[in-house]
Formats: structure tokens, sequence, C-alpha cells
């Protein structure tokens, strides 16, 4: 269920953010210890920290697991001062809300950090969205060009590869799926648990790769063998836990990781073939606090935050994008909608 997270200014709250700041983002209140791709940016910065702390707060909406919001936000308050609020959804959900309430003229969220899809270029276009390379983010030059899409106004903030996952359990005798293609085999009819691919366009260049690199067949083939779809990867993983499946794909790292935490007999794996969700940090240019929203982006494109919002297994920051899998592919968008009618046609949506 959607909600609006403040950050809690309890004792364990400030403990934790205490232990971030210990772990990652250490430093005193006038000389902010966010570096990297960041940078430090002198004056720029201290300048950029006096306006954000004076506005005292921002909102920020995006797809990443509520866990690793507030994480940021605890971070973020303690290394500046300055109260992070977030709306967690779906990436279509986050489209059409954001969508909404600028049509309304009203936008909440001083940022956003979606998958990268038609949306952030659609707000690029319109104005709606500040590209990063006009928003005078301190140290914004020094991040990793592999992190740079849209000749630089658009910042990958977390790769996320798509992988296979299966309940240890419920799989009984077997085989462990290696490829994405192995899900197409008959042994898993009823067995396989699978997300909903009108449910985000992430979802269909993923197909797009699959059917490019093992035909539509194959793509029909292993619609064919679904148990259920879910419109993401949370109840899916949540389902695969339960015994409700055996055997997901395409899967998060760190959402099987979570739910390996909590109990579940759940494994997971990435191919040398894969994509997946790239999750992008764009600007409202109309924000509320859009100095606040600056110094976010400056903490969040940084090393401390960069290891904050990647920690999870299976996430990899622009920083070390050597770490991706071999055979990474990044889908053009335009094919990929050439092909959602096939897809959802395969799916029987």
């Amino acid at each position: 269920m959607e909600s609006l997270m403040r950050r809690s200014l309890s004792a364990i709250a400030l403990v934790a953010a205490a232990t971030l700041a210990l772990a990652g983002c250490a430093g005193g209140d006038e000389t902010p210890a966010a570096t990297g791709g960041g940078g430090t940016g002198g004056d720029e910065l201290e300048e950029l920290v006096s306006a954000a702390q004076d506005e005292g707060s921002l909102v920020f909406y995006l797809t990443p697991p509520e866990a690793t919001a507030q994480q940021l936000a605890d971070a973020f308050y303690d290394e500046y001062g300055i109260e992070a609020e977030f709306v967690r959804m779906t990436g279509g959900e986050l489209a059409a809300r954001y969508s909404a309430e600028v049509e309304a003229g009203a936008p909440a969220a001083d940022l956003v950090m979606p998958s990268y899809d038609e949306f952030i270029d659609k707000g690029l276009d319109e104005g709606w969205l500040l590209g990063l390379d006009e928003a005078d983010i301190p140290g914004y030059d020094e991040f990793p060009e592999e992190g740079k899409l849209a000749d630089g106004a658009v910042a990958v903030v977390q790769f996320a590869p798509s992988g296979l996952s299966w309940n240890t359990e419920a799989l009984g005798d077997l085989p462990a799926p290696e490829t994405f293609e192995d899900l197409a085999d008959p042994q898993y009819e009823g067995k396989l648990l699978l997300t909903d691919p009108s449910s985000s366009q992430a979802y269909i260049q993923f197909w797009t790769m699959v059917a490019e690199a093992y035909g539509m067949e194959t793509v029909e083939a292993i619609a064919d063998n679904a148990v259920r779809l879910y419109n993401s990867v949370v109840p899916m993983t949540e389902a695969l836990g339960a015994g409700e499946g055996a055997v997901t794909g395409p899967n998060v790292g760190q959402v099987v990781a979570g739910a390996a935490k909590s109990g579940a007999p759940v494994e997971f794996t990435v191919p040398d073939l894969t994509n997946g969700p790239e999750i992008v940090l764009s600007l409202s240019a109309d924000a509320q606090s859009p100095n606040a929203a600056r110094l976010f982006a400056h903490f969040v494109l940084s090393e401390a935050g960069q290891d904050i919002l990647n920690a999870a297994a299976g996430n990899i920051s622009a920083y070390n994008f050597d770490e991706m899998p071999a055979e990474y592919v990044r889908i053009d968008r335009d094919t990929a909608l050439e092909n959602e009618q096939a897809i959802l046609d395969a799916f029987g949506l």
C-alpha cells in the first residue's frame, strides 16, 4: 500500500542515522562528506547547503523499496538536517500521479526516481522535469559517464539487472533455471510466477530482449507456463516465498534478498544475458524546494549516497559498472514499443 513516509526523529532513528553517517557519510555539520560523483563542490556546495537548509524539507517519489528510501532520507537528514519525505510506487503509478499533479498545476514531488521510460523523456520535453546537466548540481561532471543518459540530462542512480529466482522447497527435484530461455521448458508449467508486462515499460523491454535472443515463440511458451501475473516483483516474490509457485523471472536481487532474510526459502541468480530496470533521478522544474532537491540529488549521486542506494544484493552503481553481467544489453525503447502488442498478445493481455 502506498504511503507517505516522514523521517522519524525518535531515538532509534537517530541512532540508525548516526550509524549510517559513521559507515559512509561521516562529516561535520559544516563540511559535508558526500564525495565522488557528487564532488565536494567547494563554495558552490556550501551556498547550496545554506539555501537548502532555509527551505528545510523536500518530497521525492521513487520505485525502489521503502527501506532504501528511508535509509537515504535518514542519512540525508543526518548529514544536512533537512527532512526528506517520500512516496514509494510502481513505475506506472508514479508516472500517472506525477503527470496528474503537473496537469493540475500542483506538483508535489521535488524530484523523482523511477525506471527510465518515456515518462522521463516526456517530462524533459514538456518542461516538467529539469535536465541534470542544466541543474547546477555541484560535482555532477564527476559522475561516471556510464550512468548518464539523454546527453547527461538524466543520471542512472541504480542498475538492477534482472535475474531468476526460485523456491528451493517448491522446486523439488526440478533443476533451477540458468537462463531466461529455460523458463519455456514444459517442466515448469504451472510452477512459474511472472510480472504483468503491461505494468511497466521495463518489462516490455525485458521481453523484447528475450524475443530478440530466443524468438517470440519462446516468450509465448514462457507465458503458457505461468500460473499468475503480478503488477510488481514484490507481491510476486512474496507469493514465491509462500510456495505458490516454484520459479520466477524476471526478478530483482534486492527483493529476493529481503525475502530470504525474512526466512523464505528463495534463491537468486543473474544470467549473463540480461537487462533490467535502470533507476534514474530527475528534478521537478517547478519544485517547491528546488535547492533542497538539488542538494538531495548531489547526495544521491555521491559515493556515499550510491553506497546506500546500491547496498542490496543485485544492485550496481555506475561507479561499479564493470561489475555488470557479461552480456547486459540496453534495449532501444522504440524497438520495445514496436514489440509491445505482440508481447501483450503472448500473455493474453
